[in-house]
């Protein structure tokens, strides 16, 4: 399955790099992944929270607003993207990046994603998982990573280094 693009999505180095936990990223992949019901797959939608530290994005905690979502689509209102500011001001974060599955195996935003990301902001993250979550959420094996660049979403050339996961123990 295909995403519907009609507008050309350029491709770009990113500027900074996204820093994890791998907590983080397990957490991401397990909401993306329980997104719909028992009889049906939905697309799933995360929020990272975290600081944006020139130039990269540091995310400290995972999201999973709630949703009006199917099998081709996510949405999240006022309501939720409110819920989620507030939980992340708790802890003096911000919604630094996004994450969410489409059905198949283009991890490309669709001309939708471009759209309807809320606030987006120069250097702000968006990474999408292919298969309903169950892809890889590693750019260099399959995830699409974008960025926010010069008010327009790029697609991120595939580089090591740009999505630091760090290990629960170091050292």
């Amino acid at each position: 399955m295909s995403v519907h693009r009609l507008k050309i999505l350029p491709t770009a180095a990113a500027t900074g790099r996204l820093v994890m936990a791998q907590a983080v990223l397990d957490a991401t992949a397990d909401a993306l992944r329980s997104a719909g019901t028992a009889r049906e797959r939905h697309e799933g939608l995360v929020w990272w929270l975290g600081r944006h530290v020139a130039p990269d994005t540091v995310v400290v905690a995972a999201h999973a607003p709630v949703t009006r979502s199917g099998p081709d689509h996510v949405f999240a209102d006022e309501a939720a993207t409110g819920a989620a500011s507030r939980l992340a001001r708790a802890f003096e974060l911000g919604v630094v990046a996004q994450v969410h599955s489409h059905p198949g195996s283009d991890t490309r935003h669709s001309d939708g994603d471009d759209d309807l990301i809320l606030l987006p902001y120069e250097g702000m993250f968006s990474l999408v998982v292919s298969r309903y979550g169950t892809g890889s959420m590693i750019p260099e094996e399959g995830a699409g990573l974008h960025q926010f660049q010069h008010d327009r979403w790029v697609q991120v050339e595939p580089a090591g280094g740009v999505l630091v996961v760090v290990p629960p123990a170091v050292g």
